[in-house]
């Protein structure tokens, strides 16, 4: 990756203050450890929308017809259409933009991608909702990874997230270029474990795509290649998954390993997956493992570093 990240991302979680109530919600793994890696394109869509600083706050409602719409219950006002327009504005910079992920404000009616509150009349507001921003860049760019800044807690879904954005940029760094048969089979081959650990069935797939690119045009196969390898990649891997992959690559060194060797490698594995350790511990030593015996088609896997090692993204359990 000659160049880095760009991630777009909601203002507040940069810092700045644009919050209903003048503060910010500056997030520390963004602004500390991304940042390293990435440029944040920051964006506030309601004070784009000419909602002040502070501002009252608004909800998402259901209206008569069961349509969602983005209100400030206090003073009965709708910014549903202004919201609306304003997100197709910013949709439609998307492909200029050229993101590579986008990390949302969570339980914001603007901002907001999973539970966020739907009022309706005097019921409980019911946590099913998206923020209508959100939702329009979600529904324009299926592909794009996205995020909440509280599931970035989280160490595994924050792993999860990076996968996706790194992987994001190798798969459009390879079409960006005059690309080649030749060129999708070898990046195929190296996102072989990575896919297998977050989907074996779109591996699959994807396979069977690659086999019979000569039935496809140039522009669709790139369209059908990205959007069936994010859709892999989108699919949150597991320790299960991991444990999977993790055993078909100490499958290639049981002709080096002694007895005591493979025992160490599956041992390790096996306690990634009741939780003993944390991932980097047998990825590492199968790395080791992989070099001290030159499997040179493993040591190309992306899986083995899909992200960079200062990240420190597979500390976890």
């Amino acid at each position: 990756m000659d160049q880095k990240l760009k991630i777009g991302v909601s203002a507040c979680l940069m810092g700045q203050e644009v919050r209903f109530n003048g503060g910010h919600c500056q997030n520390y793994f963004l602004r500390d450890t991304v940042s390293q890696y990435a440029d944040f394109v920051p964006t506030c869509p309601e004070t784009a929308i000419g909602m002040g600083i502070p501002r009252e706050a608004v909800r998402l409602e259901y209206d008569e017809n069961e349509n969602v719409r983005m209100r400030a219950p206090k003073s009965d006002t709708d910014f549903t259409e202004a919201m609306t327009n304003h997100a197709k504005n910013w949709c439609d910079q998307l492909t200029a933009l050229d993101l590579d992920g986008f990390v949302f404000k969570k339980n914001s009616p603007s901002c907001g991608v999973f539970r966020v509150k739907i009022y309706k009349n005097d019921h409980p507001a019911e946590r099913r909702g998206t923020g209508l921003f959100a939702k329009a860049i979600m529904d324009k760019y299926p592909e794009l990874p996205v995020e909440e800044d509280g599931r970035l807690s989280d160490p595994v879904l924050r792993e999860n997230f990076m996968i996706r954005v790194f992987a994001f940029r190798r798969v459009k760094d390879l079409f960006a270029k005059g690309w080649s048969r030749k060129d999708i089979i070898e990046f195929h081959s190296r996102e072989k474990i990575l896919l297998m650990a977050h989907s074996p069935k779109i591996y699959k797939v994807l396979g069977r795509i690659v086999g019979n690119i000569a039935n496809y045009s140039r522009e669709k196969f790139q369209f059908v290649y990205i959007k069936t390898f994010m859709t892999g990649m989108n699919t949150k891997s597991s320790k299960g998954r991991h444990h999977n992959a993790l055993s078909h690559m100490a499958g290639y060194l049981k002709d080096h390993l002694t007895a005591a060797g493979r025992q160490e490698l599956n041992d390790t594995i096996t306690s990634y997956r009741k939780g003993v350790v944390p991932l980097i511990v047998p990825v590492t030593l199968m790395g080791h493992m992989l070099r001290r015996f030159n499997e040179t088609y493993l040591l190309q896997q992306t899986y083995l570093s899909p992200h960079p090692y200062e990240m420190a993204l597979r500390n976890h359990n």
